[in-house]
């Protein structure tokens, strides 16, 4: 009976030591202010990236690669020509395959074979050119569609000033969220506490934009060509961030 007795009072301690750790409470997580802030920096464009391409069509594959090759060392000479360096001129992008609006000519869906057109190939080589100097833009893409360029892709403008006017904005964002911090703070009776966490998000330069609109060469008029104007608009620099502080609660009355 003895031994029957022990091992019972055992039980019951290590059935009731579980119990008793299950009953400490959690300390109370202290209270926080969270506040977001915005900043916005206005750069000027100096330089511009200009997708120049040029397309050819040829019966075969290699008839058109070759006389892709052609124009496309006539513009590149141009673009020289214009004051780029050789780095400055650099492949973005290269095709040659068929021609999808003459594959889809030649093989209609209820056509008889004599109405059938001979398909196609295309070459596509297109290059990113670096104009370091804003007002020489124009220039460049005059001289790329005259050497023999079909088209430009795109005209993407940013500033050398980026970083600069991004910190100038990351500064603006983190001073508005600790201003609305403190005003939150007040406005429920306590004040601000020290900074627990301070995040941000936003490109990480000027948010670039461009034109996906082809240029066309030349509005003749009376033999005269007119040059292509190019003026760009400021670019934004927009950085937020997100901060967290601990709140003091006010003393009770």
């Amino acid at each position: 009976m003895l031994q029957l007795f022990c091992a019972a009072g055992l039980a019951i301690i290590l059935v009731a030591r579980p119990a008793h750790s299950q009953a400490i409470p959690n300390p109370p997580r202290p209270p926080e202010i969270t506040a977001a802030g915005r900043g916005e920096v206005a750069v000027t464009p100096d330089r511009a990236a200009i997708l120049v391409s040029v397309e050819s069509r040829a019966a075969s594959a290699a008839m058109a690669a070759s006389a892709n090759a052609s124009k496309m060392a006539a513009v590149f000479q141009a673009l020289r020509a214009a004051g780029l360096a050789q780095a400055e001129i650099t492949t973005s992008g290269y095709s040659v395959g068929q021609d999808p609006r003459t594959l889809r000519m030649a093989m209609p869906s209820a056509a008889p074979p004599s109405l059938s057109v001979p398909v196609e190939f295309l070459a596509r080589n297109t290059v990113r050119a670096m104009v370091r100097r804003l007002d020489d833009t124009g220039k460049v893409i005059d001289a790329a569609l005259a050497a023999g360029a079909t088209s430009i892709a795109s005209v993407q403008f940013s500033s050398a000033n980026s970083d600069e006017a991004r910190r100038n904005a990351l500064g603006m964002a983190v001073s508005q969220s600790q201003r609305d911090a403190e005003v939150l703070a007040r406005a429920v009776g306590g004040t601000l506490g020290r900074l627990l966490s301070m995040s941000s998000s936003g490109p990480g330069g000027a948010t670039p934009y461009g034109s996906d609109t082809n240029f066309s060469y030349a509005i003749e008029a009376a033999g005269m060509a007119y040059p292509t104007m190019i003026n760009p608009r400021d670019l934004s620099v927009i950085v937020s961030v997100f901060g967290r502080w601990e709140f003091v609660p006010g003393a009770s009355r």
